[in-house]
């Protein structure tokens, strides 16, 4: 008797208009992943507006290398650099950059992340997807990690853009000391903001893709994350001022807590000691973040067990 042998899963090509078509070439589960995963980056990043917001990123770093130029070239300002260079970057310029990225951050994910899988929902692309042979845990990692590398790159490479900038600014030995200790601590700052952007773009996207799973609406998905993060401002006010103001209520506030993420980092790499209450809103603001994170993706593990059917099917 002859047995039949199980064929690898071929490569599937979506498109947004709703079908696919097929080629005959083996795909093994990784290459299958990395796929999707540009698939969705590139769609990610597909208009015009997302682009600009894009650019939006290095262009704060490039902002910041201009004040660099003025506070350097005129002797009036130059005091606000202060006498130690290192104190300037761990605690002026990298948290103002990062600041700012952040808010960027949370403006693009809310209008180009927070809908996808609801759009996916609507249109019925979720049974199209699966349909062919794509596994759900597939689908959602790939839409998970998309979002993410996009994030995570925009965050990033701005951050380190700003590092090269100050090299370039203050030279590689800061303050008189070793060219080896300054090659140290500016790959210290460079590889901190990488890591702390790769948290940063995990967590916000998964809370991101998981308002999906309880709006599903294309215009009730961003609303919803835009309300989670403004909510938690009132919120933490409220809690200050019930439960007394301190550290561990500021973190409430779901901008500050990963703020507070990035200034703990620096500070851990600045001269000066780790100021009061710093860590506490650090642990907070991670604790909160990814308790959000967690929770978000099991919700979107539940939606894809058994994904609604889309508008206009039964």
């Amino acid at each position: 008797m002859s047995q039949t042998t199980q064929q690898p899963p071929t490569r599937a090509f979506f498109h947004p208009g709703g079908f696919a078509k097929l080629d005959a070439k083996p795909l093994t589960d990784t290459e299958r992943l990395r796929w999707l995963v540009g698939m969705f980056a590139r769609l990610q990043l597909r208009s015009l507006t997302s682009k600009l917001t894009a650019v939006s990123f290095p262009a704060g770093a490039l902002m910041g290398a201009a004040i660099l130029a003025l506070l350097t070239h005129i002797p009036q300002l130059m005091e606000v650099l202060g006498d130690d260079r290192r104190v300037f970057v761990t605690d002026k310029a990298m948290p103002i950059l990062f600041g700012m990225n952040l808010l960027t951050a949370f403006l693009q994910t809310t209008i180009w992340v927070a809908p996808v899988i609801a759009s996916d929902v609507q249109s019925g692309a979720l049974l199209l997807y699966f349909s062919r042979p794509l596994r759900r845990r597939d689908y959602l990692l790939a839409r998970f990690l998309a979002a993410t590398l996009v994030t995570w790159l925009e965050l990033a490479s701005a951050a380190v853009l700003l590092v090269l900038v100050q090299i370039a600014t203050f030279g590689v030995a800061l303050d008189g000391g070793s060219i080896a200790a300054g090659l140290m601590f500016w790959f210290m700052v460079a590889f901190a903001e990488v890591l702390v952007s790769l948290f940063v773009a995990a967590v916000i996207s998964a809370v991101a893709l998981g308002c999906s799973s309880l709006a599903r609406s294309t215009n009730g998905a961003p609303l919803l994350f835009a309300g989670l993060l403004l909510g938690s401002i009132p919120l933490a006010l409220v809690l200050g001022n019930v439960a007394g103001h301190g550290p561990l209520w500021e973190s409430v506030n779901l901008a500050q807590g990963l703020n507070a993420v990035h200034a703990l980092v620096m500070a851990l790499l600045s001269p000066q000691p780790l100021p009061e209450g710093l860590l506490t809103r650090a642990i907070v603001g991670v604790a909160i973040w990814s308790g959000l994170a967690v929770g978000a993706w099991q919700l979107l593990v539940r939606l894809l067990r058994n994904p609604p059917m889309g508008k206009g099917r039964a």
